[in-house]
């Protein structure tokens, strides 16, 4: 209830699901502080069936790409959700992780 949206499973394609493995995300407002330090597409690691649809456009903050465009991090206010597992994503996890406990 906290974000408007729905849960979805990848659609059958030759790519194997769960998708496991390396993508870049493309920030959707890239001026949010989450992304301070990461560029223009940083990659992070995904291990997953589903993701999210979010339905609420204002708190889509980035997709990517695994045979179709899903979206791969929301957020509101000091909230901020990603599909990715910033822990296992290296230095752009650590960033974002940083990125996260500097929100005031």
């Amino acid at each position: 209830g906290i974000l408007k949206g729905r849960c979805k499973r990848f659609t059958k394609s030759e790519l194997k699901v769960p998708h496991m493995g390396w993508n870049a995300v493309t920030p959707q407002n890239p001026d949010h502080p989450m992304w301070n330090e990461l560029g223009d597409q940083p990659y992070f690691y995904y291990v997953h069936s589903f993701f999210p649809e979010c339905l609420d456009t204002d708190a889509l903050a980035g997709t990517s790409t695994y045979g179709e465009t899903f979206h791969g991090a929301v957020t509101r206010g000091r909230m901020i959700a990603t599909q990715f597992h910033p822990e296992k994503s290296q230095n752009a996890g650590l960033q974002l992780l940083k990125n996260f406990t500097s929100l005031t």
